[in-house]
């Protein structure tokens, strides 16, 4: 269902109007089939007449249906039922086993719920209804339509007599049998729905209808398109649906054949909702190029899988139907677009999860057993497609998409739970999925890696970090690249067991020596915490990575920059320990590059007041800058690496009090973060540090002659020499200005760099 509305009513979901459904005893009765009459020549109310083939599965005195209307009479196995009560209707007596018929004529008043999504709409201009209801107990809303045992787990085929106003026609869910006009000018069609479907996803629709009628080839055979529109521009229709070229072939290729003969869409004022052949999408979306747009076809489609074909056994699952079907949207981008587009897309929800999800539906959640509450909430829809992201990237792509075919074959018009899903994953890919399913699926919140290359080791440090959740993952699969002096990039795979394993970069295939920088997942393999942005620079231009929060300006940059930038949705390790910091930002920046300083680069780092609901990424500083804080005391944190101490940099800001960016001149590889700090314990004014020069002598250096270092500060520093390359050459810790150093070091140019708390300052060396 589609995303604008979901979380526009979720306030509903506590204050709307219930209607409940009848208790039932799932295992009492199964409906094969329904033959649904319905008048709707004179709008609402509408008069109906259903036949339900039912089979009984236990010895029962009386079982129950769902409608909100009235029935008019009743017949159970061709008998009358005395003043009939649809919740306690008699089959005392029946055989298990036995196959009867109940018919109900009855009326209904065209119910919508009070949130105005869910029920029967009928206007001047269109009837239709929406099979989902937010405010609804359960969620399922067949009952606003037609007597039913509404739940998920009960699936029947159908068939569906429409009798439509004057000069409308009809669009349902199933495959047209026929058409004809009555002596009143009123269409009748007859739909045929001959797949084991829930009751929520039948679909009548009526209107002043306007078609195109077209067909899709894909893997496993040529499908009839059917587009359903009243005021929307023709060619700009066509040109919306364009994708399902791409798309439904992909899906295919992904999940398994098409199983429902037809493709539909009708465009609704309301919203979107995934009926089968007849998708109710929101009419701006009809003829739209916009990228949410084109997200919301793509997911009602991939609905055809997640959710219809295959369906979650209770609503605390829901996260299969709509996590996947939100996942569909990724994989369709990917064909429309290719991979980067796809984890563009892919980590503008990344951003969103981590930043705003706990906040919209109130705390950290586990994907199965959700509360009924927030059964349509962020955490099932899109937290749900990262772990069915992250699923694909722990599998490997093709492990995992011969298992999501083999498991829609398997549960094909049946439904699973969670527990299913896992068992059937593991079975197929003969990979033990119980712990990712238990902190991914069955526990809330969210994992992250903090990533250091130890040089002198020749290895890779992976330590994880969780945010809202106590549970921890046991086992560890993070997608690294390395990259070497000479810029070649070789993926690589650390997997351990525990919290936190040092791994040789020969484990990899290759020598530490040969590995400059290593990077968190560039390729968005893993649903981790972290977003990135990749960035070619130089000259005279302007970058953005929205979803890291980063902006890079250069200005008369001479080579080309390569750089790397993870933002990581976690806390900057030993930050808050600094003498002077009084509060840590709970998200830092980690920038890699190819080069160790950039002359005319300037590195913008994004921030946002937690009470500004105006700005464009509102809540993503909530527990760090919040209302009443002032900007006068937060400064722009920078270490080298994590074995460098803390120091504020110089920075500049542009902006106001609400959002806005630090900007760093000049800018180096390392960690940023930012923090509310004493500026005098810390020895800064406003986030400026203090100038000063370093001296070297003597300078050039010759043969092994000791090098002396002149610097501003009576304060212990670090002294670390690079090569040309950037590769480091030499470090001591814990001098004093006027010490005396002997590093060892071939013929050369060398830069010199000196840091400590309060100051950074470098100088070149020549060595001869």
């Amino acid at each position: 269902m589609m995303r604008r509305f979901r979380l526009f009513l979720l306030w509903v979901l506590t204050t709307g109007m219930f209607v409940p459904a009848v208790a039932q005893t799932s295992d009492s009765v199964d409906v094969l089939d329904y033959d649904l009459t319905l008048d709707l020549s004179q709008g609402a109310p509408f008069n109906g007449v259903a036949r339900l083939t039912m089979k009984l599965l236990r010895p029962c005195a009386t079982i129950g249906l769902d409608l909100i209307g009235t029935a008019d009479s009743v017949t159970v196995a061709g008998s009358p039922v005395e003043e009939p009560d649809l919740q306690s209707l008699p089959v005392a007596g029946m055989a298990v086993g036995e196959v009867f018929e109940v018919a109900v004529w009855y009326h209904s008043p065209g119910h919508v719920e009070r949130s105005g999504w869910g029920g029967f709409h009928f206007d001047n201009t269109m009837s239709y209804n929406l099979g989902v209801a937010f405010g609804g107990n359960p969620h399922v809303y067949g009952r606003s339509m037609f007597p039913c045992r509404d739940n998920f787990t009960d699936k029947a085929t159908y068939t569906l007599r429409l009798k439509c106003k004057t000069n409308w026609t009809a669009e349902c869910g199933g495959i047209c049998q026929s058409r004809d006009t009555n002596d009143e000018g009123c269409e009748c069609s007859v739909w045929r729905i001959a797949q084991p479907t829930p009751t929520y996803l039948v679909s009548v629709s009526q209107a002043n209808f306007r078609r195109i009628e077209t067909a899709v080839t894909a893997l496993y055979g040529t499908y009839p398109v059917t587009l359903g529109y009243t005021n929307q521009n023709t060619s700009s229709v066509r040109n919306a649906f364009r994708q399902l070229d791409s798309v439904v072939p992909m899906y295919e290729r992904c999940f398994g054949p098409y199983r429902w003969g037809r493709i539909g869409y009708i465009a609704t004022k309301q919203g979107s909702m995934e009926h089968v052949n007849n998708i109710a999408l929101y009419r701006d979306f009809m003829g739209s190029m916009e990228v949410r747009a084109q997200s919301t076809i793509a997911h009602e489609l991939g609905h055809a899988w997640f959710g219809n074909l295959v369906t979650c056994s209770t609503e605390g699952d829901m996260w299969f139907n709509e996590g996947g079907a939100s996942f569909t949207a990724e994989v369709a981008r990917e064909s429309t677009s290719g991979r980067e587009a796809s984890n563009d897309y892919y980590q503008q929800n990344l951003e969103q999860v981590m930043r705003t999800t706990h906040l919209t539906d109130g705390g950290y959640y586990a994907l199965s057993g959700m509360p009924h509450s927030i059964t349509y909430g962020s955490t099932t829809y899109d937290k749900g497609a990262l772990v069915w992201h992250s699923l694909r990237g722990w599998l490997g792509e093709g492990r995992f998409y011969a298992a999501m075919t083999q498991l829609m074959a398997d549960k094909a018009f049946g439904t699973v739970d969670a527990a299913e899903v896992r068992d059937s994953l593991s079975r197929y890919t003969g990979e033990e999925l119980t712990d990712f399913f238990r902190f991914h699926v069955f526990s809330p919140g969210h994992v992250g890696y903090y990533v250091d290359l130890l040089p002198d080791e020749g290895a890779v440090a992976v330590r994880a970090y969780y945010i809202g959740t106590d549970s921890v993952l046991n086992r560890h699969r993070v997608p690294l690249t390395l990259v070497t002096w000479d810029g070649q990039r070789h993926k690589a795979t650390a997997e351990f067991e525990g919290q936190e394993a040092v791994i040789a970069c020969s484990e990899f295939g290759i020598q530490g020596s040969e590995v400059r920088d290593c990077w968190l997942d560039p390729d968005c393999e893993l649903s981790d915490a972290a977003t990135n942005a990749e960035f070619s620079i130089g000259g005279t231009q302007e970058l953005s990575g929205e979803s890291a929060h980063v902006h890079l300006k250069a200005d008369g940059m001479g080579e080309q920059a390569h750089l790397f930038v993870e933002h990581h949705w976690g806390d900057p390790r030993g930050l808050a320990e600094v003498p002077g910091v009084k509060r840590a930002s709970k998200r830092f920046w980690v920038v890699h590059s190819d080069h160790y300083t950039h002359p005319g680069l300037q590195v913008q780092l994004r921030y946002t007041r937690a009470n500004y609901s105006s700005a464009t990424y509102a809540n993503l500083d909530k527990s760090f800058y919040w209302l009443g804080a002032t900007l006068d005391s937060m400064v722009v944190m920078y270490r080298m690496n994590s074995r460098s101490p803390w120091e504020a940099v110089s920075h500049q800001r542009s902006g106001n009090e609400n959002e806005g960016f630090f900007m760093v001149d000049n800018a180096m590889p390392g960690e940023y973060a930012l923090a509310v700090v004493d500026t005098v314990q810390v020895g800064m004014e406003s986030g400026e540090r203090r100038e000063g020069t370093l001296d070297l002598f003597p300078n050039p250096l010759r043969g092994d002659e000791e090098l002396t270092l002149e610097v501003p500060t009576e304060e212990p520093f670090t002294v670390t020499i690079f090569d040309a390359a950037g590769r480091r050459m030499w470090q001591k810790t814990n001098c004093r200005t006027g010490e005396k150093c002997s590093p060892k070091l071939a013929k050369g140019t060398y830069l010199v760099r000196i840091e400590n708390n309060f100051l950074s300052l470098q100088s070149n060396l020549i060595k001869l």
